[in-house]
This record gives structure tokens, C-alpha cells and sequence, in this order.
């Protein structure tokens, strides 16, 4: 199998490999995955604003003209040299999976094909036909943990010439990690923020630093109503020691079901295909995955049904302050087991 597990993926894209032309980058952190592809395009040696050269397309459109990454991939380069087809919003499109068997199997030329997905299951056409592929590789991006997070850290402040101490460092750890993008960026900015201090303290993170962990609560609601029940223990802890509010969370968790409400009565009034009707809604890409997954579990009778809990729990949450975490906990857990059960028996 042509993969790399995700402690090796660095090493890996740190010495590139023309003899795996065909690179998949896939993980739920966009940011890492749009990072580490970044990384891949400066060592292609084609220069990113070179339109002759690098060519960018969206998976979705792909989907409907597969024929359109053949020929950008088959190509030779005008004034000579490498290609780079870079195609970004990958997901679950049985077409570009089967366009990456066949690439893989008879690679391109004096070209690197470089796809960027979001988080995909072991399963996935996609991820199976790239780990299958002699001349494909997959790359998994997964979350930072501790040592990537403080690894990164280190980076930034070495360019800078400033030092951290511990409590300031804990603080900041704390405060990142939802995105690999975000993360450096809000570094970045504390070491523009204390240059010439030579050291960075606990109250120049609390003042400068965003809490990037916010951006949980989407994943979070994802995760839930397309029962991806084994990523909610840590999502939950991110929302919990980040200080999360309750009640942003019941409210994305509201919001979802009751859009899902609609589109789920599309589906079954009209007899409408779930891919169609999550097309109409133009989702971004990261999200659409899980939207496709969750009206394809929940009838109209569950989404009903969650919605009553959802403004249960929020009363509850209101009422019984000192219960709100137990409540949201308990929420994202019940909602992530059943659209878990329904999946199950869909597949049965």
C-alpha cells in the first residue's frame, strides 16, 4: 500500500518523490492539508503563479467533467519543464476516485497531481484507490497534537529570536490546534506582537491570541449528526477546556437540524437524490460530507424528533446552569450514537 502513516508524513514531503506523481493530502484539518500542500507545490519546482504551469480545479466541478483532469494532467508543459494539477474540495466522488485508479495506474508524464481532501474514511473510493495506486501516495493530515503543536511553536519563534516560558506556553498550546493555518497565523502574530521583548509571557498570549479552538463547534456538530461518534470525546474536550460557550453549541446543533428538516423534506416529498438537494445548498466543501452523510441517516421523523430534544436541553441548560456541560455533552453523544444506528441499518 503506497501511504504514509501521520507521524511520517513530514519526513516524507520534506524529500519529494517523483516516482509517487499522484499525492493525496486528506484529514480533517484543512489547514494542515492546505499546509502540507503548500509544502508539495514548493518542492514541484513549479512556480505557483505560472499559468501555463499550475493548473487549480475544484473536485466538484470534476465530478461532472472528469475528462477536463486527464487532459490538464497529460499536457506538456509550453516552455518545458514539470506540471502541477492541483485539485482541492475532495470528498467522496466516485468519479475522481476512479480518474485517480487510472492515473495511478499509467501516471502522467512531467506532472505531479496533487489532490487535497477533507477527512476520509478507510473505505473512501478515493483514499482506497490512492493507498492501491503503484505511482499514487495518500498522506493522512491529522489534528496537531502536544508535540507538532509545540514543534510549530518553536519554528516561529526561532525565526522570530524570541524565547517562551512555560506558563505562556501552556496558555498559548491551549488556545490553538483546530486548524494548522490558524495556528501559525496567530503565532505569528504574538511574535510581531512581543518582537524586540526577547521573551514571551502569559499575559502577552492573553492579550494578542485568538482561541482558534472555536471553530470546533462546526466539527463538533458534524461529527454528531453524521455519527462520527469516535471523534466526540476529544471534540468535546477541546469545546470544554476552551470555554465554549453551551449555548453556541445547542445553537449550531439547532440551526443544522432544522436546515436538515427542510432538505430532508425535499428528499422525501419530491423523491429528490440527497447529493442534488446538498448541491442546491453549497456547502463549503469541508462541511459537505458530513451533510451528505447526515441527510442520508436521519428521516423526517428523527430530524423532528432531535429538534424537540435540542430545545429541551437548551431549557434545561438555562434553567440548570451548573448542568450545562453534562447537558451538551449529553446532546452531541445521544445525537452521535443514533445517526450512528441509522447509518448502520442503511447499510444493512
Amino acid at each position: 500500500m503506497a501511504s504514509k502513516k501521520a507521524h511520517e508524513v513530514d519526513a516524507f514531503l520534506s524529500r519529494p518523490d517523483t516516482s509517487f506523481p499522484v499525492i493525496l493530502l486528506y484529514g480533517p484539518d484543512p489547514g494542515l492539508v492546505s499546509e502540507r500542500a503548500e509544502t508539495v507545490v514548493r518542492h514541484s519546482g513549479v512556480a505557483p503563479d505560472d499559468p501555463f504551469s499550475h493548473v487549480s480545479l475544484q473536485a466538484d466541478e470534476l465530478e461532472r467533467d472528469i475528462g477536463r483532469l486527464f487532459d490538464e494532467a497529460r499536457t506538456l508543459s509550453l516552455f518545458g519543464g514539470r506540471r502541477l494539477v492541483r485539485v482541492r474540495g475532495a470528498g467522496n466522488g466516485r468519479n475522481l476516485a476512479d480518474a485517480v485508479a487510472d492515473l495511478a495506474a499509467d501516471p502522467p508524464a512531467g506532472c505531479t497531481v496533487l489532490i487535497e481532501a477533507g477527512d476520509l474514511r478507510k473505505s473512501a473510493p478515493l483514499r482506497t484507490q490512492a493507498e492501491r495506486g503503484r505511482a499514487a501516495m495518500a498522506l493522512p493530515c491529522f489534528q496537531d497534537e502536544d508535540k507538532a503543536l509545540d514543534r510549530m511553536i518553536d519554528e516561529e519563534l526561532a525565526q522570530a529570536g524570541l524565547a517562551i516560558d512555560r506558563a505562556a506556553r501552556e496558555t498559548l498550546r491551549a488556545r490553538l490546534g483546530a486548524d494548522r493555518l490558524a495556528s501559525r497565523g496567530e503565532v505569528r502574530k504574538l511574535c510581531l506582537f512581543a518582537l524586540g521583548k526577547g521573551q514571551i509571557t502569559q499575559e502577552d498570549v492573553e492579550a494578542i491570541v485568538g482561541d482558534v479552538s472555536a471553530e470546533t463547534v462546526d466539527e463538533a456538530v458534524d461529527a454528531a449528526a453524521s455519527g462520527e461518534v469516535k471523534r466526540l470525546p476529544e471534540l468535546i474536550g477541546r469545546l470544554v477546556s476552551s470555554g465554549t460557550s453551551t449555548f453556541q453549541l445547542h445553537g449550531a446543533l439547532l440551526r443544522f437540524f432544522q436546515a436538515l428538516q427542510v432538505m430532508r423534506g425535499e428528499v422525501e416529498a419530491k423523491g429528490t437524490p440527497v447529493s442534488a438537494v446538498v448541491e442546491r445548498r453549497r456547502p463549503h466543501f469541508r462541511r459537505r460530507p458530513a451533510l451528505e452523510a447526515a441527510l442520508g441517516a436521519w428521516d423526517g421523523a428523527g430530524v423532528a424528533a432531535v429538534l424537540g430534544r435540542l430545545e429541551h436541553d437548551i431549557l434545561l441548560s438555562r434553567r440548570e446552569s451548573a448542568l450545562a456541560v453534562t447537558v451538551m455533552r449529553r446532546s452531541l453523544i445521544e445525537i452521535g450514537v443514533e445517526a450512528a444506528r441509522r447509518r448502520a441499518r442503511a447499510r444493512r
